[in-house]
């Protein structure tokens, strides 16, 4: 049997400013060659776990190995092996695109002419070749972003973090930076994604671990998580009235999974929803008022809804 390799390992991580635990006890590993994705909410600890692994944090406890590499004693070896898409954007906006990726090469000590061929690739993929050779101040923020992922890639790391990567991007330009993972995955990378965009998550990551208030309350592949919750229908109703008697009353049905009250809303997941939906509303609408109704399959929020009767916020 082939023994499963780990490029990433954490052991009870833990990171606290003052009074506050960002980061609480974590463990986690991320096998080579995995697009491995970090769930949650803004505040949850996503990014702090990731400023650890890079060694720009260290923790207040517990540790972490990056590429067999230990985060506390060997930042300067883990800095070689990776490649780091912050949250917000590192570029140096008087530089040109090209002089920005040319930068980040020379750090790492690259040959000249595979320099270039790595840069010239780079651009063309995302789109920015025409832009290259143009000040980075005149970029938009998409753009920008875009110039931040060459930046991460261009010495051709093996290990990848990618802090929101999509964040504030249109969704063309989110659609192509997931094409873009999609075939850094294919390439056998290990990346590590922080994301609170379930459908990101749900359609890249090879596992996720879903944190909240910096612990990991789950992890495991989009489709196992969701079985957690059982296979249905998810139904979203417009809803005035008495939330918690609506939840209450539809728990009894038997055929709901899960219900949660979300603000103005009412969230179920229900086996063979669409062909009970006609209860489900008379139910929901003994205790108030049911408006617009929406039928989908459930979703990573519905497991997030499940694990903490929350939506991710």
């Amino acid at each position: 049997m082939k023994q499963t390799r780990y490029a990433i390992e954490a052991a009870d991580l833990t990171r606290t400013f003052g009074d506050l635990v960002a980061v609480d006890h974590i463990n986690f590993k991320v096998k080579e060659g995995e697009l491995w994705g970090l769930l949650g909410p803004n505040g949850a600890g996503k990014t702090t776990t990731v400023k650890m692994l890079c060694g720009l944090l260290t923790p207040t406890g517990g540790t972490a190995t990056v590429g067999s590499r230990d985060i506390r004693k060997e930042v300067g070896e883990i800095r070689k092996l990776i490649g780091f898409c912050p949250q917000e954007a590192t570029v140096y906006e008087r530089l040109t695109g090209r002089e920005n990726a040319k930068l980040i090469g020379q750090m790492h000590k690259m040959p000249k002419t595979e320099l270039k061929k790595k840069t010239d690739e780079l651009l063309e993929k995302v789109g920015l070749a025409e832009r290259a050779d143009d000040q980075v101040i005149t970029y938009s923020g998409g753009m920008k972003r875009r110039l931040d992922l060459i930046m991460a890639l261009v010495h051709d790391p093996p290990i990848l973090f990618l802090d929101e990567p999509t964040l504030g991007l249109d969704p063309a330009v989110r659609r192509a930076v997931w094409d873009f993972i999609v075939e850094l995955k294919e390439r056998k990378k290990t990346v590590v994604m922080t994301t609170h965009y379930m459908e990101e998550a749900d359609e890249l990551c090879d596992r996720v671990a879903i944190i909240d208030y910096g612990k990991i309350i789950e992890e495991g592949s989009p489709e196992k998580l969701k079985e957690k919750v059982g296979r249905g229908d998810r139904i979203e109703m417009e809803f005035s009235g008495h939330g918690e008697t609506a939840v209450e009353q539809l728990k009894r049905l038997k055929f709901v999974k899960t219900v949660a009250a979300v603000e103005n809303r009412l969230v179920v997941v229900a086996e063979a929803g669409v062909l009970r939906l006609g209860e489900i509303i008379k139910t929901a609408s003994r205790a108030g008022t049911v408006g617009r109704t929406s039928l989908s399959e459930n979703t990573l929020e519905d497991v997030f809804l499940h694990l903490t009767g929350r939506r991710l916020r």
